[in-house]
């Protein structure tokens, strides 16, 4: 004679999101052909209502999560990439409209090798070689350097006589500018070689 509930049935619409990480060769900025997917990578991804889930990139460098419909935030964990990259497409974090019902993709995030290469360089009062207590560092000086893929940059050493230039990973060639207007006039070069080609590697400083 009676009625008797059962319970409430509550249902919740959830889509999910995906994106696509790989290693740039040469820097362009697009994924071509022979360049390697990036696995084992970690993205932090936080849905509309601010839960957070890690989810990992596979052998295809492939990532999804399921999140419900809304406002999606997705991180890639820095810490997770290989050491001395440089992102050159797409953008992190990304956030995009997770659908209910479908897949929503944020980007495809490519990341390029870098390290730097260095040098030093300093007057050689005594032409002995090498640089003694009390020989002055040059500074202003120009030094052309030239990467892997021929592309070229001009730093200028400090009032220490250092340069830095961030290169990709591979054969880079360091060149002093005679020409510059710095440059000390009726100098021989007495230490090092120039113009100097080292290997650089992504993520470390390689002193020329």
């Amino acid at each position: 004679g009676v009625d008797t509930p059962t319970d409430n049935d509550g249902y919740y619409p959830e889509g999910t999101v995906s994106g696509h990480l790989y290693s740039e060769s040469n820097g362009n900025g697009i994924q071509d052909a022979g360049e390697p997917d990036l696995a084992g990578v970690d993205v932090v991804v936080t849905d509309v209502y601010g839960v957070e889930q890690t989810v990992t990139t596979d052998a295809n460098g492939n990532w999804t999560a399921t999140v419900p419909a809304g406002a999606t935030t997705a991180d890639v964990d820095d810490t997770t990439l290989p050491a001395g990259v440089t992102q050159t497409e797409g953008t992190d974090p990304t956030t995009v409209t997770a659908v209910a019902g479908v897949d929503t993709a944020t980007d495809v995030d490519g990341y390029y090798p870098e390290g730097t290469v260095s040098g030093h360089l300093y007057s050689d009062s005594n032409g002995n070689g090498m640089q003694d207590a009390g020989e002055p560092d040059l500074a202003n000086i120009d030094v052309v350097v030239t990467d892997v893929y021929g592309n070229t940059q001009t730093v200028a050493t400090d009032a220490n006589g250092d340069w830095i230039a961030t290169v990709p990973a591979g054969s880079t060639t360091a060149n002093v500018d005679e020409n510059d207007p710095d440059y000390p006039v009726g100098v021989t070069q007495t230490e090092g070689t120039d113009p100097t080609t080292v290997t650089a590697v992504a993520g470390v400083d390689t002193a020329t």
